[in-house]
């Protein structure tokens, strides 16, 4: 009798202990998007404010598509093969890496591209051991486990990808919001994240919160990264506000589009589903999730939707000045593509595949076709974005050449080392020997691109570049 009264008070102090720390932390509460407000001008992010604008005549765009950890390694060794770049711009020798204009990302590719977009070349000596080498599945797992965060998802208004996202608040982004992104000449960021209520990419820039009469700047980078990568169903959407009407919200080119009826037109659908946020009482609260469902390249869906260039794509009006439209000769586009082809066990064995296996596969299904007609649109429109620049210039006047370079595993030739690559999984945990595997075969893909190439010998042998202006 004695012991089990013994049992029952150890249970009884440790079952006090336990409320008396959840009292003591309280409830976390969901960090909100703020309405629009008057702002200046130099702190709207969008491109005409926070795009740097490269020495000499170069343009250069990184994606970087999602995949955990193994993207966001794969396109941290396209940052340090450009920073080990050298050019000559301007009559002066630079790296690569700097005359990058624009990074656009998604999910696991948006944990590098937004580091970088926050701290530079910081990102070089802090960005591998602090995440890359880290054991984050590990740590979001136990997340939920301590009684404070457990007690604030089960309450409502809260879900875990809310409690991910103060957690990346806290540990890797420095409590940083979109008002310390892309400044001191960094890459002008776009995080691209899938909008559930609309099924079409949804970009954290400005112009796609003009739509919800909101203020990007005050925004949290972390909760930004967190929709880009909330895969579902393991993780919750994250919510922002749509809040009640505003000038910012009246495109003119929404209702341009919307007049002429083209349902096979790209503005036409995309100005539809914007349509739907004009009344918030109807839409009170946006759900974002994983940008891959919608886009998971994060180059077709972001710096080329109408959203962006305020409607007119072809002449990417969004991205330059009339001046710098007419300057600008060379194009670059690299595409970090960390999709995988790998086999299913299930397969191999001839077994009817389980509920989320069927899921799994299906998903995977849709996206490696999803990503085989990103790639194929984003070139053409860049190319026809190319002819459309050099028909308007006049005649004798340097023409644009774009080279779109896309780097993917199925480049490797060698089959051993190919399957080696496409088995690597999608989470937020590889041992350190997979991270460096993943840097060094991105600038080696990079390295052995035909338009990679192109483009460096063209600046090597063009005189406007290496003499002086």
């Amino acid at each position: 009798m004695g012991g089990h009264r013994q049992v029952h008070h150890r249970v009884v102090v440790l079952g006090a202990l336990w409320l008396a720390l959840v009292s003591l932390a309280g409830c976390a509460s969901r960090v909100w998007n703020r309405p629009l407000a008057a702002v200046p001008g130099t702190d709207v992010y969008d491109f005409r404010h926070r795009m740097p604008q490269s020495g000499g005549d170069t343009f250069v765009v990184l994606a970087f598509s999602g995949g955990g950890t193994r993207a966001a390694a794969f396109s941290y060794g396209v940052l340090e093969k450009l920073r080990d770049t050298p050019v000559t711009v301007d009559g002066k020798p630079r790296s690569l890496l700097s005359q990058v204009n624009v990074i656009t990302s998604v999910s696991g590719g948006s944990y590098t591209a937004a580091y970088y977009g926050l701290f530079g070349d910081r990102i070089f000596s802090d960005f591998a051991p602090h995440f890359l080498y880290r054991d984050w599945q590990r740590d979001l797992a136990l997340l939920p486990m301590r009684p404070d965060h457990l007690l604030s998802i089960l309450a409502s208004g809260y879900n875990r990808s809310d409690l991910v996202a103060a957690y990346l608040d806290q540990t890797l982004f420095g409590h940083k919001t979109f008002a310390d992104m892309s400044r001191n000449g960094l890459p002008f960021i776009i995080i691209n994240a899938s909008d559930l209520n609309n099924a079409i990419t949804f970009s954290f820039i400005q112009p796609q919160f003009d739509f919800l009469c909101s203020d990007l700047s005050s925004y949290p980078v972390a909760n930004a990264v967190m929709a880009s990568a909330a895969v579902p169903p393991a993780f919750a959407p994250i919510a922002l506000r749509n809040f009640k009407d505003c000038p910012e919200r009246h495109k003119p080119w929404v209702a341009d589009a919307l007049a002429h009826d083209d349902v096979l037109d790209r503005r036409y659908v995309v100005a539809q589903a914007l349509e739907r946020y004009f009344d918030a009482r109807r839409m009170p609260v946006l759900r974002l999730l994983d940008g891959g469902v919608t886009d998971n390249l994060g180059v077709r869906g972001s710096m080329m939707s109408p959203v962006a260039q305020d409607g007119d794509v072809p002449d990417m009006a969004g991205a330059f000045t009339p001046r710098q439209l007419q300057r600008v000769r060379h194009v670059l586009v690299i595409v970090a593509n960390a999709q995988v082809n790998d086999e299913y066990a299930w397969s191999r064995q001839g077994k009817d595949p389980g509920m989320i296996a069927m899921t799994r596969a299906s998903f995977n299904a849709a996206l490696g076709l999803l990503n085989t007609e990103t790639v194929s649109l984003a070139k053409q429109g860049f190319l026809m974005w190319e002819k459309h620049v050099n028909a308007t210039r006049p005649q004798g006047a340097p023409q644009v050449k774009v080279d779109f370079a896309v780097l993917t595993f199925n480049q490797i030739k060698d089959p051993v080392q190919r399957s080696r690559f496409n088995t690597m999984p999608t989470t937020f945990r590889l041992q350190p020997a997979q991270v460096d595997a993943l840097r060094a075969l991105a600038g080696q893909l990079l390295e052995q691109s035909p338009e990679f190439q192109s483009f460096r010998s063209v600046l090597a042998h063009d005189p406007e570049e290496r003499a002086p202006h």
